[in-house]
């Protein structure tokens, strides 16, 4: 947890970074676009059904894994500390 000093110096250089550089500033502060995850999922969802129906487990299984994997890291993501 950061002190109250800490969380003011911290405002202070958030607030330096946007004025001085503020398309700088925008990039970082942007999340992963929603669509971008959805469309993630639904090939790897696709390609686990089409995979299912030809009869390639394997593939079907690691596609799976992967989409399972997407939706597990959206609700708790790694946090670095």
């Amino acid at each position: 947890m950061l002190s109250e000093a800490e969380r003011r110096s911290l405002q202070e250089i958030e607030q330096r970074l946007l004025a001085d550089e503020p398309r700088f500033a925008r990039t970082m502060n942007r999340q992963v676009r929603p669509w971008l995850f959805y469309l993630f999922l639904l090939v790897f969802g696709g390609l686990t059904v089409l995979l299912t129906v030809i009869g390639a487990f394997g593939p079907a299984f690691q596609c799976l894994l992967v989409t399972a994997g997407a939706l597990v890291l959206r609700r708790y993501p790694i946090r670095l500390r």
